[in-house]
């Protein structure tokens, strides 16, 4: 069992029949954040681990400390590869979530995998294999009234409410020129609606006397890719997208017709943007006003309050030619003459930026403003009310390490949560980590110049550099995709590590505490406070995007046990590729993550097609990854075998952004 778990107060108790086991927890609210809420004891007496929500928990740890099939003495080319494939109707983007001891339709019990696609699909496959057909299939390509709509997909991780047997997932339709976001809540045995729903996703903010929608549209394209969470009773849904702002949702998960409610991080742009622009107008913005919430896919941070956390992307002002430019002096967009400059565009799309890209705007009140390139915390049991936020320095500078000029936005990956700590750690397409303390200040009501993140520390707590930007012309390509993963530790047991694998560098290993261990003030890089030199890395080199997708298993703090997963894909729809490393540096080894196992190191484990920042589903000694090829690979522990390695692929592409 894990050892976390029996500290909250976890039993794994047998029935009659030696099938069911009972996790039972004290108050233990920051242990019961990170398990699994019911483990099921397979035929051959293993307690089985369920993953309900993206990155494996509300933390984003990335980890699955409950794995005691899969180790690093058997995960090897000749006893571990591809077992299988789940076929589906589209590509997957979203991670296979996993529920042991299910009831189906046949009133079995099951391991069940549950797949969504780009094609509105929704599967559940047995985890075992089976058949290979799938136990259920809902396709949702019908608005709730049933009227048709064109399918845009489903980009998002659903999160599973095991207690209710419920699944939650975002449908994206398109209704001639009007985009329908549509949530539905899906029995886990049979695929069927509950919860009052489906609902297509709707609300609107209010900016002193404006009221601004929720209106997306075939230009103004809003993307629904952060994965669902659940939180003080409701469900979490966020957009990011492109000429478009950052906007969360809160819906009863028991009820999705009640009133849901609404947040919008740059809708005071849409009001008070100095350029007097309405950004609905196509005839001059081309792009913005921005702030959106993807962070590649992952999730928000829950903490053990049911606060969330969200990184949000760099904003966006870009005028079209032939339009005017304010009089303006900001690093974004320079314009000196009284009734301002005119447009005259430059590259292909003759644009030019405006200086609004470069201004946080806040309404009359000062209670709403714009958190674009920000950590922001909602609060869900308050209508989404934001009770803090943090944006880095360097969001408005000029050069190559300014966030909004030079496109780094903070908002391409998610913060994960230090188990035990209020401290959050991540970074974006800077390749800067930070530390964000985020103790709860209950009396500070945030304005623009007051951030309320955290009562006890200034913040960043420590930001430092992951490794210096590769050489010129890939220097902007230092990228951060999803987050940083912990294996959460005790001292004893060799303490807490954290892991990232930027583009362009190594899978890098950090000692943590409540921040990152072993770091220094000497002369760090510009914008940064600290140096933190990670204490182990990969021999393998990730020279493309996105770096390496990761994930962690291992069965408690066993080191024998712990491995880092990485998944990484060349190129849009490009081959990809699965490793394992060993968790921790061997002896004979110090300061080097060994890699045990690869896709590439056999043939028939090859993957022809990989997929952008989606991490590998662990759970009960199988390997789930999503890729683009409309398939679900299952690795997993086989007889021993011979494999000839194949013969070495070649794949150019740009890079991507």
């Amino acid at each position: 069992m894990n050892p976390e778990h029996a500290a909250a107060g976890a039993h794994i108790r047998r029935t009659k029949g030696g099938i069911f086991a009972v996790l039972r927890f004290r108050v233990a609210p920051c242990l019961a954040a990170l398990a699994s809420a019911v483990f099921w004891v397979a035929v051959d007496g293993q307690a089985a681990t369920d993953v309900l929500v993206n990155n494996y928990d509300n933390f984003r740890t990335g980890a699955n400390l409950s794995e005691s099939i899969l180790n690093v003495s058997n995960v090897k080319p000749e006893t571990f590869g591809r077992l299988f494939s789940y076929s589906v109707d589209g590509a997957v983007l979203g991670q296979p979530l996993v529920v042991s001891g299910m009831s189906i339709l046949d009133g079995g019990l099951r391991d069940v995998v549950y797949v969504t696609t780009a094609n509105n699909s929704v599967y559940a496959f047995d985890a075992r294999g089976g058949s290979g057909a799938p136990l259920w299939q809902r396709t949702l390509t019908q608005l709730p009234d049933g009227s048709a709509a064109t399918t845009v997909g489903i980009y998002s991780t659903p999160v599973i409410d095991r207690p209710n047997r419920t699944i939650y997932v975002v449908a994206g339709l398109m209704q001639g020129s009007t985009a329908k976001y549509v949530l539905h809540a899906l029995d886990l045995s049979d695929g069927s609606e509950k919860s009052s729903g489906p609902v297509v996703i709707s609300g609107s903010v209010k900016v002193d006397s404006t009221l601004v929608a929720f209106e997306p549209t075939n230009t103004r394209i809003a993307v629904q890719r952060a994965a669902l969470a659940i939180a003080q009773g409701k469900v979490i849904v966020a957009f990011g997208g492109d000429f478009f702002e950052g906007w969360a949702f809160s819906y009863d998960k028991s009820n999705l017709q009640a009133p849901p409610s609404a947040f919008c991080t740059t809708c005071v742009s849409r009001v008070a943007a100095i350029s007097g622009i309405e950004y609905l107008d196509a005839d001059c913005v081309f792009l913005g006003p921005g702030g959106g919430i993807w962070q590649a896919g992952r999730g928000p941070v829950v903490d053990t309050d049911g606060m969330l956390y969200f990184f949000t992307g760099n904003k966006a002002h870009v005028i079209n030619s032939g339009c005017t430019i304010p009089k303006n002096d900001n690093s974004c967009a320079a314009c000196s003459t009284a009734g301002g400059c005119l447009c005259k565009g430059i590259g292909a799309p003759k644009v030019c930026r405006g200086p609004d890209t470069c201004i946080a705007h806040e309404a009359e009140d000062h209670r709403l403003f714009d958190v674009n390139e920000s950590l922001i915390r909602l609060n869900p049991g308050k209508g989404l009310e934001l009770t803090g936020w943090f944006r880095p320095g360097n969001w408005l500078e000029t050069g190559a390490d300014g966030l909004e000029v030079s496109d780094l936005d903070l908002g391409s990956a998610g913060p994960a949560l230090i188990p035990g700590t209020t401290r959050l750690i991540g970074g974006g397409k800077q390749g800067v980590l930070y530390v964000l303390d985020t103790t709860p200040a209950p009396s500070c009501v945030p304005t623009l110049t007051r951030t309320c993140i955290s009562a006890v520390s200034p913040n960043p707590v420590q930001s430092f550099q992951v490794a210096p930007p590769p050489p010129p012309p890939n220097d902007y390509y230092r990228h951060l995709f999803v987050g940083p993963v912990i294996w959460s530790r005790a001292r004893g047991d060799g303490g807490a590590l954290a892991f990232v694998w930027r583009a362009n560098d190594y899978l890098r290993s950090y000692p943590i505490s409540n921040q990152f261990d072993g770091c220094d003030t000497n002369a760090p890089p510009t914008t940064t406070s600290h140096n933190c030199p990670s204490s182990a890395q990969s021999n393998d080199f990730i020279d493309h995007h996105p770096g390496g997708i990761l994930a962690i298993s291992a069965n408690g703090g066993d080191a024998a046990t712990g491995i880092v997963w990485a998944s990484t894909t060349r190129g849009i729809d490009g081959p990809g590729k699965l490793m394992a490393f060993k968790a921790t540096a061997e002896t004979s080894k110090p300061g080097q993550l060994t890699k045990i196992w690869d896709s590439d190191f056999c043939e028939e484990d090859q993957l022809h097609r990989g997929s952008d920042f989606i991490p590998p589903t662990v759970a009960n000694g199988r390997v789930y990854l999503a890729t683009g090829a409309n398939k679900v690979e299952v690795f997993g522990l086989m007889q021993a075998r011979e494999c000839a390695a194949p013969p070495l692929q070649e794949f150019s592409a740009p890079m991507l952004q």
